[in-house]
């Protein structure tokens, strides 16, 4: 069975003010990653956030604090 076209990235969902004190390359890389769960995890619809809330959390954790 032949998988349907994706309509929206968990990249289109970036929440504003989750991205609050992150720079530029960080977003980018957040984007990115989450863009990869979303077609591991077979373009599922509606789970946009948290797709880009796993992403941050794997792109941050070695990240120092300010």
């Amino acid at each position: 069975m032949a998988q349907t076209q994706p309509t929206r990235s968990p990249a289109a969902a970036e929440p504003a003010a989750g991205s609050a004190g992150l720079t530029e390359t960080e977003r980018d890389q957040i984007r990115r990653r989450a863009h990869a769960i979303w077609r591991e995890e077979g373009y599922p619809q509606g789970r946009d956030r948290e797709h880009w809330e796993r992403a941050q959390m794997q792109v941050l954790k070695g990240r120092r604090p300010y």
